[in-house]
């Protein structure tokens, strides 16, 4: 028996899955649809096993504004199905993919900038996620690699320096004491001169005041010259 087929043209959203893989997503009333062959694909099987664990018939056949033929597309359930049937480790990427990365970033948008808008902003918050992890793994590899010390009680902090046209950057990321506080120059002094605000002791205000009178005699004497 043949999958219904819906006339309705449909414009999928390209979403970047793996190095050579696009995953086509296509938001409906009733929920996320899922063309078949790139969930296949993703699984690393062919498109009739993946169909013959489902059982058939499976999916329903969708026409894409990217496509001249209609496609089979998969719905939420039966991609949890195909998920939860499947014991391959591409099943759980795509798994850990779509549950805790992707579905909840669509969710979050509102749809007003529609596809291509939602694309474009999925594709800018999982290139950020990917390059923070890249910045902290390597920071703690290098604190480590230093030898002993307080890494394993301290915070890290990273920089994002994302290229819209996905050029590869070297991570930066490096660990701060606990104690440590990241702020402005600005936001510094405001927190200082608030009483509790920052937690600092009477010899750290000493060495503070002693460098600013430094700093402010140095200019001084440079504008009176």
């Amino acid at each position: 028996m043949n999958p219904p087929n819906d006339q309705a043209i449909e414009t999928p959203l390209r979403l970047d899955y793996a190095k050579s893989l696009a995953m086509r997503v296509v938001r409906r009333s009733e929920g996320f649809w899922f063309v078949a062959a790139d969930v296949a694909a993703a699984m690393k099987l062919e498109l009739a096993g993946l169909l013959q664990i489902l059982g058939e018939p499976a999916g329903r056949l969708l026409r894409l504004a990217d496509g001249e033929e209609p496609a089979l597309c998969l719905s939420e359930g039966e991609l949890d199905e195909a998920l939860r049937r499947v014991k391959k480790p591409g099943a759980r990427r795509l798994r850990r993919w779509w549950e805790e990365e992707t579905r909840p970033a669509l969710l979050r948008d509102n749809g007003t900038n529609g596809a291509a808008g939602t694309a474009a902003r999925l594709h800018l918050a999982l290139a950020l996620a990917a390059e923070a992890a890249q910045q902290v793994s390597r920071a703690v590899m290098e604190d480590v690699l230093r030898g002993p010390g307080p890494w394993q009680h301290s915070r890290w902090v990273v920089a994002l320096d994302y290229a819209p046209n996905n050029q590869q950057r070297w991570p930066h990321g490096r660990v701060i004491g606990l104690s440590s506080t990241v702020s402005t120059l600005g936001g510094l002094a405001e927190r200082i001169a608030e009483p509790d605000k920052l937690p600092v002791t009477t010899v750290e205000l000493i060495k503070l005041a002693a460098a600013c009178h430094l700093r402010l005699a140095e200019r001084m004497g440079r504008m009176t010259a």
